[in-house]
């Protein structure tokens, strides 16, 4: 039966936010030059031609939805799909000047790349897993004749992470060892086995010095 949470234990214990906010934290420091915010969610396209949400060039880091699934000893999971909104206009570089389509690709490009590394792309956070690669990681344009008139053109990035053992199973925590002689999984404690018996195909032997 589950017990009640106070507000304060709920934000401490909510894996969402922090993932979102390493997100940002990493492409921050991974992209100098480029603005990353974190974005609610769904991004309204005025917004973005207004750049009240990111600055070009940037990145907002939201979601598009978040789905639930049941591990076997009673633990969830959380699928994250995230996306990646970037800002792009044409901008000079190195006395060079390079067009908006140019900017949002080789952003995109960087974000599928920094994806790709699976290191990186668990943003420091234990408990999250490499990005899915079914669906793989996408990068798709955004935008419209109108903004692309005004001088701006928009991408997503869109990529899934699953959120693994999160919750309270009912299985036994007990953990045992491997004992190479006996050739078997030992436990501290010989209960411990009865408590697994439900869950795990387990026996009880007769200890050799009783």
């Amino acid at each position: 039966m589950m017990e009640p949470k106070p507000f304060a234990a709920l934000l401490e214990t909510d894996p969402l936010a922090p993932l979102q906010a390493a997100i940002v934290f990493t492409l921050k420091l991974l992209n100098p030059g480029v603005a990353v915010v974190p974005h609610p969610g769904k991004v309204d396209v005025s917004e973005l031609v207004f750049k009240t949400v990111v600055k070009a060039p940037g990145i907002g880091v939201g979601w598009n939805k978040v789905k639930t699934g049941q591990h076997a000893d009673g633990m969830f999971y959380l699928v994250v799909e995230w996306v990646a909104y970037i800002v792009a206009e044409a901008k000079v570089v190195e006395t060079r000047r390079v067009e908006k389509e140019a900017v949002g690709l080789a952003i995109g490009g960087r974000l599928l790349e920094i994806l790709a590394d699976i290191e990186t792309s668990m943003w420091g956070r234990p408990g999250v897993l490499p990005p899915e690669t079914t669906p793989p990681a996408e990068l798709k344009p955004f935008f419209t004749v109108r903004d692309a008139a005004q001088g701006i053109a928009y991408y997503t990035v869109t990529w899934t992470q699953i959120v693994p053992a999160l919750g309270t199973g009912f299985m036994p925590p007990h953990a045992g060892r491997y004992d190479e002689r006996l050739g078997a999984i030992v436990y501290p404690e010989a209960d411990m086995i009865d408590e697994l018996a439900p869950w795990i195909p387990a026996k009880r032997e007769a200890d050799e010095d009783a």
